[in-house]
């Protein structure tokens, strides 16, 4: 049986989660990998919301798309 994660964890988490993809909107304008950092926030975010989850896969069902179409 699967424990429930810790509140105080899962707040470091999703906080620590928030702060990266804020940094990665900041680094879109400034010299940086904003992308990268954005999609990490996004993953450490994911890991603890179902929301966040199902959004992140449609992100990567659409540009899995755009890639074949880009590729062909």
């Amino acid at each position: 049986m699967q424990q429930r994660p810790h509140l105080l964890r899962t707040l470091l988490v999703v906080g620590f989660g928030l702060l990266l993809l804020a940094l990665g909107m900041v680094m879109l304008v400034l010299p940086g990998p904003g992308l990268l950092v954005g999609f990490a926030g996004a993953a450490l975010i994911a890991g603890e919301s179902k929301w966040a989850a199902g959004l992140l896969d449609r992100v990567d069902l659409r540009v899995a798309r755009l890639f074949r179409r880009w590729r062909r």
